[in-house]
């Protein structure tokens, strides 16, 4: 069986840095507080706790100290707060998040309406609402952006969540485009390292019998990856630790296809090519340690 793993995998540029601002500060700080998952894969932040990195919802719960601002980005509101509590703050936004954050803010402060294309519940989209004017929506698909409604002399403009699927964001796009406002700007806040992860996974998705995509299950832009593999191949499968890896999915298989999301570690990619190779003995192993 061969085994073929995705040419863009493992850490990202944004995630790779926030991981490694985050073990300089534990090192220099000792134990610190992080605001939410400094990134969203479970096996690093339960590496990063096993430091002193704890992980707090609210800004509430931090009396004093470091806290560290995971890469997702936070609320202005947010960092006010942090600011007024005189906490020391590292801030590991993602840059790509924060050119996201800036568009947001001038387009409030240059009179636009703002359509973000992205999910509602996930921290990035909710701090990036706050830079924006209010009255913003979001839309995570064709389907909720044709339930929109604009005035005609509306002044439109739309940005993505960072890990937006480029085919989503111009299928709503498109949608927008077609209620004719007056006026329609189109930010491609998407960045680059997402687009390219999905053009390869989907590429490599179509020449293998069976595409495994390694990541945590919050993790935005995995589930991302995984839904653009599947469109292709149906034969695909979200897994977060080599322990998920079953026998039953190898049965004429002869051509496997591996990915991973942004913020999955190059360990666990390794892991879980071992485990491809020997999915029996890994699962007996995990029974069994």
């Amino acid at each position: 069986m061969k085994i073929t793993k995705a040419r863009r995998i493992g850490f990202c540029f944004g995630v790779k840095r926030a991981v490694m601002m985050a073990e300089e500060a534990l090192r220099k700080y000792g134990e610190i507080s992080s605001l939410g998952s400094i990134i969203h894969n479970k096996q690093v932040v339960e590496a990063l706790s096993a430091k002193g990195l704890k992980a707090v919802n609210s800004a509430r719960d931090i009396d004093g100290g470091t806290v560290v601002i995971s890469s997702h980005g936070i609320s202005p509101k947010v960092a006010r707060e942090l600011r007024r509590k005189g906490l020391k703050i590292i801030d590991t936004t993602c840059p790509f998040v924060l050119n996201a954050q800036r568009i947001a803010k001038r387009l409030g402060e240059e009179g636009y309406s703002v359509v973000i294309v992205g999910d509602a519940n996930h921290p990035e989209v909710k701090a990036l609402v706050d830079f924006a004017p209010s009255g913003t929506v979001v839309v995570g698909s064709r389907a909720e952006a044709e339930a929109l409604t604009f005035r005609k002399d509306a002044r439109v403009s739309i940005l993505s969540q960072t890990t937006q699927s480029t085919a989503n964001f111009l299928d709503v796009v498109g949608v927008v485009l077609g209620k004719r406002p007056k006026e329609l700007r189109v930010f491609n806040t998407i960045c680059n390292d997402a687009e390219e992860r999905q053009r390869l996974a989907r590429d490599l998705a179509s020449k293998v019998d069976l595409m495994l995509v390694i990541g945590g299950r919050h993790s935005a832009n995995t589930k991302r990856l995984c839904e653009v593999c599947k469109k292709v191949l149906n034969s695909t499968h979200l897994i977060e630790t080599e322990g998920e890896v079953e026998k039953a999915w190898f049965k004429k298989v002869r051509t496997v296809g591996i990915t991973s999301g942004a913020s999955t570690p190059d360990w666990l990619v390794a892991r879980v090519v071992r485990a491809t190779r020997q999915p029996r003995r890994t699962q007996d192993s995990q029974k069994n340690p």
